[in-house]
């Protein structure tokens, strides 16, 4: 209540009592003036005392009031104290968590490159081993001579020939390039398509080796296959192909996560059991890349293989490898027990399976062999397609992929032409 408020409630009171004190002698004249005045006053201050004690009453009523407001807001921000401590602990709690992850992911990336490096220092820990030939002759011999005498390609290296035409170079050179590739990292990847048929959209590559000479020139596998063979070194560009191979799923991982790379293993890497056991278990910690990687393995190898060997192998598949068998040559195939190791594709060249031998020997009909292949759950991939013609042939017969120049010729990984 306001002071003017208070000022003309008390006017009031004793306008009372002054109109009291003037009428009360004149009604009541048998009663002394006297004793009316000091009615009159008395009157007043009653009023005026019961007027406090109602305005103090009020006040105090209206500052409990306050107070409780005041209470319950307290009250609220104590529940939002609460709620915010609250997250404050959960908050410690879930960065405490993180960093545990971040840690173990962070160790878990750090152990994964040293697994990797100790791959890679056991490969070049061969190429250091090897001596350089007494003699310098040249005795190069390109594809068609290693068809001729039974000779195999070698992991990763295509029998297609290079752009550049092969020049005869001594074995010393050779040996020299092959060293200066190995140290400055210059065995390049190169990426051949795998169409599915009848869309000839790309699902899968195939990886191939490379060595490129300090001044850029490609050297091919026709000029340095018999050296790398002769000085034991076959192996170790093999499985440094192999790491690159795997170092590319890394990085295309979260892109081209539904791509599929195919990856010649020979049986010099499978029989490297110091390599095999280590590569098995840097891939162990690497699940996801395991699944994208297909090893391609020769008919003639597949038929040779140790019962070590397939127990490696064996281990691969239960960490999800999927296996291929290439360089088919006999078409009498055993798809039931290739099934039941895990191989789950196989290449054919074209013209072994649309050309019928003139005595008709070593020769299955198309659907013959489709047929097989689909009870096994094996995909057949027709490779070296070059022509429409060709294309024609294979899809009449409902094959799964092809493969050829047709469709495109090895070229350098996006990642290998940026560094280049």
């Amino acid at each position: 209540m306001s002071f003017t408020t208070h000022i003309l409630i008390l006017a009031s009171y004793g306008a009372a009592a002054a109109a009291a004190g003037f009428v009360l002698p004149r009604t009541l004249p048998h009663l002394d003036p006297m004793f009316c005045y000091v009615i009159a006053g008395a009157s007043f201050l009653a009023a005026a005392l019961l007027h406090e004690i109602f305005s103090r009453r009020l006040e105090q009523r209206d500052t409990i009031g306050q107070l409780d407001q005041a209470f319950d807001e307290i009250d609220d921000l104590r529940d939002v104290n609460r709620g915010l401590l609250a997250d404050v602990v959960r908050s410690r709690e879930e960065m405490a968590v993180l960093c545990e992850v971040v840690e173990s992911a962070a160790n878990e990336t750090n152990h994964s490159l040293v697994r990797e490096m100790k791959v890679l220092q056991s490969q070049l820990g061969h190429f250091g081993k090897v001596k350089t030939p007494k003699a310098a002759n040249s005795r190069r011999k390109n594809s068609a001579a290693n068809e001729q005498t039974g000779e195999q390609t070698p992991v990763g290296v295509d029998a297609t020939p290079a752009a550049a035409p092969e020049r005869p170079v001594a074995d010393e050179e050779i040996l020299g390039h092959i060293r200066e590739a190995l140290e400055a990292n210059r065995i390049d990847l190169y990426l051949q398509p795998i169409v599915s048929l009848p869309q000839r959209r790309t699902r899968h590559y195939e990886a191939f080796s490379r060595i490129r000479t300090s001044d850029g020139r490609i050297v091919t596998p026709g000029q340095y296959l018999e050296v790398a063979k002769e000085q034991g070194l076959i192996g170790t560009i093999d499985n440094l192909l192999l790491m690159r191979c795997v170092q590319l799923l890394r990085r295309t991982e979260k892109r081209q996560n539904e791509v599929n790379f195919f990856v010649n293993i020979s049986i010099h890497t499978l029989n490297d059991t110091g390599f095999m056991t280590q590569f098995i278990d840097f891939m162990a910690h690497n699940p996801s890349l395991a699944t994208r990687m297909i090893f391609e393995i020769t008919q003639r190898d597949v038929a040779a293989l140790s019962e070590t060997v397939w127990e490696q192998l064996g281990r691969l598949s239960e960490l999800g490898f999927r296996f291929s068998m290439d360089q088919v040559e006999d078409l009498e195939i055993d798809f039931k027990s290739l099934a039941q190791t895990q191989f789950r594709y196989i290449k054919v060249p074209i013209s072994l399976i649309l050309t019928l031998p003139e005595d008709g020997a070593d020769w299955v009909h198309p659907r013959t062999l489709k047929a097989k292949s689909s009870v096994s759950e094996i995909s057949l991939v027709v490779e070296r397609i070059e022509r429409e013609a060709d294309v024609i042939e294979v899809l009449e017969y409902g094959f799964d992929f092809g493969q050829g120049f047709l469709f495109g010729a090895p070229k350098p990984s996006r990642e290998e032409a940026n560094a280049a």
